[in-house]
């Protein structure tokens, strides 16, 4: 059984497109559990949710006090869904017809503890290159998974119970990262399913989700040290601890100096963080050279690795 884990705030305006992609899966219902866990939700989602009670009945919501806190959510959802694997997913989102069913064949075929799979972004850009192919057995590295540090995965139940991973329920945005850095370093094995839309990743019209909002940047410099603990704690060498470290520089860093509204004051605190990681070898893996020579303004040139 695969058990889908949502977490939903005031979703009615997506909730049919996520109902119906669950409901019309050519996996048998049977084979479906939805562990729906609403946040207090102020719109008619509870409503859209029991309608669709008849057609998938393994859907079994929660109805949660508002907590602002979707890690918190997830891991609750978690511990109580009874499914062998559990696929993350939103409650904007919704899963092509043959999802569920593919990826429980494939799951049969080649056990791993996380399956990343093919994407597809409505209203936004998605992950594409290390999920183009499908691979059995990836490695972390070769595979480029280690770019993609979304939800969006199925991962074994009794893996994350079994190495008590669990979604950081102090924070309100930044819990779907850590949880990801920390199953892919402790995975035994991870495998890449494609060729086809598994996922409809939304960008909302209105822009109202989280990850649409000007992270806090006091907030995302803390889980950018959190993220720093979990890699050179569980990164097994040196290679994969750059590899990992690409996105906090990357990514993470670069957004901060580059928005409107950093302090002096939180470069600063960037600069003290992430300074002591900043050496020749991560500058190599830096996407472009526009980027690596931002980042030497910042960080300055970089240490022997």
């Amino acid at each position: 059984m695969i058990s889908i884990i949502t977490p939903n705030y005031n979703g009615e305006k997506w909730l049919g497109d996520y109902l119906e992609s669950i409901a019309n899966q050519t996996l048998s219902q049977d084979e479906i559990e939805v562990v729906f866990m609403d946040d207090g939700s102020t719109d008619r989602s509870r409503d859209l949710v029991e309608q669709y009670a008849d057609r998938i009945p393994g859907l079994n919501p929660v109805w949660h006090e508002h907590i602002a806190r979707p890690g918190e959510l997830r891991s609750q959802a978690v511990r109580r869904a009874v499914g062998k694997y559990a696929l993350f997913l939103d409650s904007d989102d919704y899963l092509g017809s043959e999802s569920l069913e593919r990826l429980h064949d494939f799951a049969h075929e080649y056990p791993s503890d996380i399956f990343a799979f093919q994407l597809e972004g409505i209203n936004r850009n998605v992950p594409r290159s290390m999920l183009n192919k499908t691979v059995a057995n990836a490695d972390v590295v070769d595979s480029g998974i280690y770019k993609t540090l979304g939800i969006w995965k199925m991962v074994d139940r009794d893996f994350i119970v079994d190495n008590d991973i669990k979604f950081d329920s102090s924070i309100r945005r930044g819990d779907d990262v850590l949880f990801c850095i920390e199953a892919i370093l402790k995975a035994r094995k991870i495998s890449i399913l494609s060729g086809y839309p598994f996922y409809m990743l939304r960008g909302r019209e209105d822009g109202s989700s989280i990850t649409q909002d000007e992270w806090d940047h006091d907030k995302r410099i803390s889980v950018v040290d959190k993220s720093l603990e979990l890699i050179n704690s569980l990164g097994e060498d040196k290679n994969t601890i750059n590899h990992f470290l690409i996105r906090l520089f990357n990514a993470d860093a670069l957004e901060i100096v580059e928005s409107k509204t950093a302090t002096v004051e939180t470069v600063d605190t960037l600069r003290k963080t992430l300074t002591p990681y900043w050496n020749k070898d991560v500058a190599d893996l830096i996407y472009t050279d526009e980027n690596r020579r931002k980042l030497v303004e910042v960080f300055g040139e970089p240490l022997d690795g």
